[in-house]
């Protein structure tokens, strides 16, 4: 019975966002309002819109069984909400403003309007995009089909086409005003799970007083075949991992929140300009109880093993339902309906932002003119296409799935930084500059996808987001400035 009450909420919240997206089509009355929501939102609908789509299934499946299976960095990752706050205060009026003295319905046009329609860097940009939302687009497909698979015994196929068809389809319809309004629900539900589970992890354990002493006094955990190493040294700020790694994952997720699409979309999706202190601190809230909400399922899990109230996990991802399991029926029924919630809120953002490249920026970069009363249909049967494409991709390619998911967060970062936050902090970056930062990016990160292996240990999109940087800073220096009109100036300014 508790099983079937499970799948019963979980197919509510399917069914609910489903109805959600398709009451929302009414909204759809522009062009600008399908591929971008723009200036139709509040700041509670936009920042729990972008929490849920940042904190996608990796943040509550993957960084859970991250941090069991090395330790504390990854702890860095999800207590990074002030990120939000960080984000908006130095990009947000900006963004914003590029809406109004622009016709603004993705980030391709706020390049056009930075930087004086060049067609090569919309084109690398779309192209980079692209490349980073696609890889998390099949990872939060993967997830959420092979939890629904476990829950109802399906093959993972089935599932995926159940959820991500019925996704696809109120996606397509409603476009980005259906996702917004979609991915605030869902970021709801993840927000309440959140609290539940915190609550149920104090109850459980009585502090974080009392998981330190029951992991730090162990040097290992043993049962059911698996050992599991503990100990002091697994508490420190490095953990299992070398300092090198754990550094960069303190930095990548504060700075890379400022150039994720899933914030930078929502900036200019908020209404009223005047609120954006309020989207920076409700997008910053809501993701600080999401983020310790993965953080507390960790450690708790941890205190379970080290206590010897359940066996060492012979899956480190299973960390989050088995917390849920010993938390009890009301625990299970958030957190199974918040993974999938977190599935498909990055996945509806990530299909229309894909849509919106191969239907809409890119053609407009390669100099092919699809007429405005078109781009919706095109737009359309591109999220169809996509979604069946990336089902079958993320269900028998696991391999590259894994691959591509620790790939999105980075790639999209060496994308957005060139074009948005050099390119409107500094009035002093040009075309130049920006075409050889992205075309940098791209083909260092389609190196990445190679055999190849950077120095030193790090990540390679660490690497790759450094030089696509410095190129852009430097041949701007070193090639002659553009004097910017008076508009786009005043925006800089902000």
């Amino acid at each position: 019975m508790e099983k079937t009450l499970i799948i019963g909420f979980s197919v509510a919240m399917i069914v609910a966002s489903f109805l959600i997206g398709w009451w929302a089509k009414r909204k759809v009355t522009s062009n600008k309002a399908f591929f971008g929501s723009t200036g139709m939102f509040g700041p509670l609908a936009v920042g729990l819109s972008s929490t849920a789509a940042v904190a996608s299934a990796f943040a509550l499946v993957g960084v859970p069984g991250i941090i069991y299976a090395t330790g504390n960095p990854m702890t860095f990752w999800m207590l990074s909400s002030a990120a939000f706050t960080m984000a908006y205060i130095i990009l947000g009026k900006k963004v914003r403003a590029m809406a109004e003295i622009g016709e603004v319905a993705s980030l391709g046009d706020i390049s056009d309007l930075r930087f004086n329609n060049n067609r090569l860097i919309k084109a690398l940009l779309s192209v980079v995009i692209f490349l980073g939302c696609i890889a998390y687009l099949s990872a939060q497909i993967k997830a959420g089909s092979e939890l629904f698979a476990h829950l109802l015994g399906w093959e993972p196929i089935v599932a995926a086409f159940v959820i991500f068809g019925i996704l696809t389809v109120y996606t397509a319809i409603s476009g980005e005003v259906g996702g917004l309004l979609t991915q605030a629900f869902q970021g709801l539900v993840m927000v309440v799970a959140g609290v539940i589970m915190i609550v149920s992890f104090y109850a459980m354990t009585g502090g974080f007083g009392n998981v330190m002493q029951a992991v730090g006094s162990l040097k290992e955990a043993v049962g059911g075949d698996v050992t599991k190493p503990l100990g002091p040294d697994f508490l420190n700020a490095w953990g299992r991992m070398p300092g090198t790694i754990s550094m960069v994952w303190m930095l990548i997720p504060i700075l890379g929140t400022i150039g994720q699409p899933q914030v930078l979309t929502r900036m200019y999706a908020l209404k009223n300009p005047k609120e954006m202190p309020k989207l920076s601190l409700y997008a910053a809230l809501s993701h600080a109880i999401v983020g310790f909400f993965a953080v507390v399922v960790a450690y708790g899990v941890l205190y379970l093993v080290a206590t010897g109230k359940v066996n060492p996990l012979a899956v480190a991802d299973r960390a989050i339902f088995v917390f849920a399991d010993e938390a009890g029926f009301i625990a299970q029924l958030f957190v199974y309906a918040a993974v999938l919630a977190a599935a498909m809120s990055s996945a509806s953002l990530f299909l229309s932002i894909c849509a919106g490249i191969i239907s809409r920026d890119l053609p407009s970069a390669l100099g092919m003119k699809i007429p405005e009363s078109r781009q919706i249909a095109a737009s359309r049967v591109t999220m169809f296409a996509i979604g069946v494409i990336s089902i079958f991709f993320s269900i028998y390619r696991g391999d590259m799935v894994a691959i591509l998911g620790t790939f999105g967060w980075g790639t999209l970062m060496s994308a957005t930084f060139p074009v948005f936050i050099i390119g409107l902090l500094w009035d002093r970056a040009n075309e130049a500059g920006v075409m050889t930062g992205m075309i940098a990016s791209l083909g260092l990160n389609l190196l990445s996808l190679t055999s190849f292996k950077w120095p030193g240990g790090m990540p390679g999109y660490f690497y790759i987001i450094a030089i696509a940087v410095s190129l852009t800073v430097f041949v701007s220096l070193m090639t002659k400035e553009r004097k910017l009109n008076k508009k786009l100036q005043a925006v800089i300014d902000l």
